[in-house]
């Protein structure tokens, strides 16, 4: 039993938290080779000049999207990538993730946009590295960012992930140092995902069950604890 306790402890603990984990909207992990969401619903399409294949994914274990053929050097800047189309109705506290992998000769910057009209788009955040000779191309990177509010409650939203010259440049950069930029230099993508945070009510209410389940049982153990020393008289 004291082996246990502990471990029922953690237990509720981990309910506490899980309480109040992100709800998964929308995912896209290419594994069946097409374009249909994985979880949820919505839809992933090029912008831009861009091309795509299905090609190894994360870890290249799986599949992936590859995408290819942005602007040429010093065009086009935050015209061309990949869009994602989805409803985040009675959502907020959205995030967006994604894995991505740079070719060699790839653009090492990359801005995430979002709109609810599919017209006006504004910045969520924009990714970049300084390029090396080794471990920047041909990498795998997590993306993270958390929408602004307006992303919240909407029938449609859409995000893009687009090409972005160098932060301070009007030229785009490449992913690996000693390399030229190239517009065919790919990005592949994996695990495109959207998620929400729980309504404070819902949250709520699963801590206030599992603290519940949690002083019931400390009760039954004081009795049992109670029960052994008297017996023991």
């Amino acid at each position: 039993m004291p082996l246990i306790r502990p471990f029922l402890l953690v237990s509720f603990l981990s309910a506490i938290t899980s309480s109040q984990a992100q709800i998964l909207i929308t995912k896209w992990d290419f594994n069946a080779a097409n374009l249909q969401p994985s979880i949820g619903t919505g839809t992933l399409s090029l912008i831009g000049s861009t091309t795509a294949t299905f090609a190894g994914g994360f870890d290249d274990e799986n599949v992936g999207w590859r995408t290819a053929n942005y602007p040429s050097q010093g065009q086009n800047n935050l015209t061309a990538g990949v869009q994602m189309q989805l409803s985040t109705a009675g959502q907020t506290g959205i995030s967006f993730s994604y894995r991505v992998k740079h070719g060699i000769e790839s653009a090492n910057t990359q801005s995430v946009l979002w709109s609810t009209d599919n017209t006006t788009y504004q910045s969520a955040g924009t990714f970049t590295f300084a390029p090396a000779a080794s471990g920047s191309g041909d990498t795998w990177y997590t993306r993270s960012v958390s929408l602004p509010a307006g992303a919240n409650n909407q029938g449609n939203l859409y995000v893009r992930i687009v090409s972005d010259f160098t932060p301070g440049l009007s030229t785009y950069t490449a992913s690996q140092l000693g390399s030229s930029y190239n517009g065919a230099g790919p990005w592949r993508f994996d695990d495109v995902t959207f998620s929400a945070v729980p309504e404070p009510a819902t949250g709520a209410a699963a801590a206030a069950a599992a603290l519940i389940g949690f002083a019931l049982l400390r009760r039954r153990w004081s009795r049992g604890a109670q029960e052994s020393s008297d017996s023991a008289v």
